[in-house]
């Protein structure tokens, strides 16, 4: 009998809550099913998918991309206990061939404690009969020292009253074996829960078209002679040092960092500088920059020197030239035809230059080497203080370009609102002024030209010194980011005032933003009208007094709507 302790894991499918821990029964949604998540400490296809192995067609099959070891498993977990009759389990090709022949078929009904049902014939088939036994979880292992090219599991043939009704892959876990270090109970618990929080992510960042990563990997802590300094990742087993654990007790990250090589799933260790890196890169630049402080010898560092140094060159690279770079190497690596000449391909410049770059950057700032710059609109500034009658109002009906405001009950074409989609702001609810901060705007008619789609207009104004500008508007179809508004002074000078701007319907409260119309309904091209609450905003920005308003230039994103705009003291 073997033992596999593990928490807690749920996932939410439709309808239903599906647990897998042992304790955690949810009862099943239907009388008479069940449902099944399949985990595998090995990468395969989206030709054959884990699910194919529990898909009542023995024609399409689950393969590994990469061969099976004794550490690896292939593992069923079920929502509930089941009685099962009996199991057919069938591996290898069409012809018989590359079945698991030196393996067996494990079942348990608690998916903690696990017994031998069956094992492996010369034809790469186990047979178990369970007489009704119950079955919550169904384990496929090799003996020991065994191994095969590739697992082919052409079908699992559960023999039960109770139909499994929905299969697919369980969220990424780790299965915890801490029986050699019971002590470390609360330390792999912590280790663990942080793994499994940021399995997602991690998948995401080494993702690779049609290959399917592991979305499990045994862990076991153990120490003595012959076992890892730290820890290590290889044939489905993560071995961490429980000496290590114990004379580190906040060192839990270090588990994400094995994580990232259970997702990475490499046919080969090479480079090994880039596959350390960038699990250190999982760790320290994504999942915990808030405790990564790296120490860099810049006389004697190299790019190829791994783990924090590498993982803090690629955060440096992705920062500055290319966002992606880090998905995009795993990629190759993964595909084995990586090589350095990618890092001009994607970034522009040879890797040698980039190192020499990177090096200067970390002597200027070491602290600060990978913190992503803010960008100036998400800045945080105060408004301009306005004297109340100072407001001039800006003429914009030269750039009207829409037809953004209607009277209520009016029907207009589906084509058009400010949304440019059959839906405007209300005329009723927005009037023909409005005043904020001692601030007075002006808005045109409705149902005329009222608004204009910003496409880099440049609108005069009446020359003047002004302390503030402001704007009135929104964004539609999302909010939309960094967008610039240009004042263009006499003297040939400008500002470029950079500014996010919040959509209609999802106000984000970003700097310099104000909701300065907030709005019960807004009409709809039929006629009627939808009960929500949209906003017009304000944003305001000062302005050199010394110097003299010519114009202004509008930004160039169409799905920027302004209404009004005015300039003050």
């Amino acid at each position: 009998m073997t033992s596999l302790l593990r928490r807690a894991a749920c996932v939410t499918l439709p309808g239903l809550l599906l647990m897998a821990a042992a304790g955690a029964r949810a009862a099943s949604p239907t009388p008479g099913t069940a449902e099944a998540l399949i985990y595998s400490t090995m990468p395969s296809t989206a030709a054959h998918r884990p699910e194919m192995a529990l898909d009542g067609d023995p024609k399409s099959y689950y393969k590994t991309v990469y061969g099976m070891d004794d550490g690896d498993t292939f593992l069923v977990l079920l929502s509930r206990p089941i009685p099962v009759r009996s199991l057919h389990i069938l591996t290898g090709d069409a012809e018989g061939q590359d079945g698991v022949t030196q393996g067996v078929v494990e079942t348990s009904v608690d998916g903690v404690q696990f017994t031998k049902a069956a094992a492996f014939d010369a034809n790469g088939a186990a047979d178990a009969k369970l007489d009704g036994k119950l079955v919550e979880a169904i384990r496929i292992r090799l003996n020991d020292h065994a191994g095969v090219p590739s697992l082919m599991v052409r079908e699992i043939t559960i023999d039960s009253p109770v139909k499994v009704s929905h299969v697919q892959q369980g969220p990424g876990r780790g299965f915890v074996d801490i029986s050699q270090a019971p002590d470390l109970a609360d330390w792999a618990k912590r280790a663990e829960t942080q793994m499994e929080a940021f399995w997602a992510d991690t998948a995401a960042l080494l993702y690779t078209d049609d290959f399917i990563t592991p979305n499990m990997v045994n862990v076991v802590y153990k120490t003595g002679p012959g076992v890892t300094d730290v820890a290590a990742t290889g044939g489905g087993v993560m071995v961490v040092n429980s000496k290590w654990c114990r004379e580190h007790p906040d060192d839990t990250g270090l588990t994400v960092h094995e994580t990232a090589h259970v997702i990475q799933a490499m046919s080969s260790y090479n480079p090994v500088w880039l596959i350390e890196g960038t699990a250190d890169y999982i760790r320290w630049v994504k999942f915990e920059p808030q405790n990564f402080h790296p120490r860099i010898n810049v006389l004697k560092a190299k790019y190829t020197d791994r783990y924090q140094t590498t993982a803090t060159f690629l955060g440096w690279c992705e920062l500055h030239y290319d966002s992606g770079l880090v998905t995009k190497l795993n990629r190759a690596t993964r595909l084995g035809n990586y090589d350095n000449s990618m890092f001009k391909q994607y970034c522009g410049k040879d890797i040698d230059t980039l190192w020499a770059e990177f090096i200067e950057a970390y002597k200027a700032d070491p602290v600060n080497i990978i913190t992503k710059p803010v960008a100036e609109a998400d800045k945080p500034r105060v408004l301009p203080v306005v004297t109340k009658g100072t407001s001039a109002m800006v003429d914009l009906s030269p750039a009207f370009n829409t037809t953004g405001v209607t009277k209520d009950g009016a029907k207009f074409s589906p084509d058009g609102g400010a949304d440019s989609g059959g839906a405007s702001y209300s005329g009723t609810l927005l009037g023909m002024t409005q005043s904020w901060k001692d601030v007075t705007f002006v808005f045109a008619s409705a149902d005329a030209p009222d608004m204009v789609s910003c496409q880099g207009q440049t609108v005069s104004v009446a020359p003047g010194q002004y302390q503030s500008l402001w704007l009135v508007g929104a964004a539609v179809d999302g909010s939309q980011m960094a967008q610039h508004f240009i004042v263009n002074y006499t003297d040939g000078s400008t500002a470029d005032f950079a500014q996010n701007v919040s959509d209609w319907f999802q106000p984000s409260n970003f700097p310099g933003e104000s909701r300065v119309v907030k709005m019960a309904y807004r009409n709809l091209a039929t006629g009627e009208k939808d009960p929500r609450t949209f906003y017009a905003y304000s944003y305001g920005f000062s302005l050199n007094h010394d110097k003299t308003v010519k114009s202004i230039t509008l930004t160039n994103n169409p799905s920027v709507r302004l209404l009004a705009a005015t300039l003050a003291n």
